[in-house]
């Protein structure tokens, strides 16, 4: 489907405000644009509830930013369920994003970081949905972690099997994780599943044996390197 986003650009130094259709390579038909047009009435409504929910989140939740964002990406993910009109390919292609969080309150905005990962894969908004959507990240604690994670590859976070399975080993451990600590599991997590490099494993091909021990030897090296 097309999504309406509106965009800030700027024309010999001073900045307009601009309506764009996406995908843009695809010819915007009198019917593409209606569609576009009623999906970002419905959108407007939805994400003004949000806005005016937040108003009652409670002060530690919005204090904490993991809580913070994994609240929003549950709410996000309501919108994707709720409203049938938005496809999978809005999904797939980042697209929704921007045209949902051009209408969320500053509050839940992330600034100038937005509008350098608007509508891409490491969009802001994406990251929260998928907080919340992707199963087993109960004990990722920290937003600067799970940055980490997402930043490290699809793969780590979208498979939707190996998060549960980390979340089970780090749960022994006898101290809090700190932010620091998530960057360190993400990079030796990429040591052993590397979904960047040229030949990326996919992870979704692995039987489960195989990411458990992928687990296993994740959490055994960063122990190791605790000892160091």
């Amino acid at each position: 489907m097309t999504v309406k986003v509106r965009r800030k650009i700027e024309v010999m130094g001073t900045e307009f405000e601009a309506t764009v259709y996406l995908p843009e390579d695809i010819l915007l038909t009198k019917d593409r644009r209606e569609q576009a047009d009623k999906l970002d009435n419905i959108l407007q409504v939805e994400v003004e509830k949000i806005n005016k929910e937040y108003d009652s989140l409670g002060a530690e939740t919005k204090k904490k930013e993991i809580d913070k964002w994994r609240w929003l990406g549950k709410k996000l993910n309501d919108i994707l369920i709720s409203i049938p009109s938005i496809e999978q390919t809005d999904i797939d292609n980042h697209y929704i994003w921007p045209a949902i969080g051009q209408y969320l309150r500053k509050e839940l905005s992330r600034g100038l970081d937005d509008k350098k990962r608007s509508g891409t894969k490491n969009d802001h908004y994406r990251k929260c949905w998928a907080l919340h959507a992707t199963p087993g990240t109960d004990w990722i604690t920290s937003w600067v972690g799970w940055d980490a994670f997402t930043d490290r590859g699809e793969q780590l976070v979208y498979s939707q099997r190996l998060m549960p399975l980390l979340g089970k080993k780090f749960s022994n451990l006898k101290r809090k994780l700190q932010p620091d600590d998530f960057k360190e599991i993400a990079k030796l997590t990429v040591k052993y599943v590397p979904s960047q490099a040229k030949a990326p494993v996919d992870i979704d091909s692995m039987p489960e044996t195989k990411l458990g021990e992928v687990a296993e030897a994740v959490y055994h090296d960063f122990l190791k390197r605790q000892e160091i």
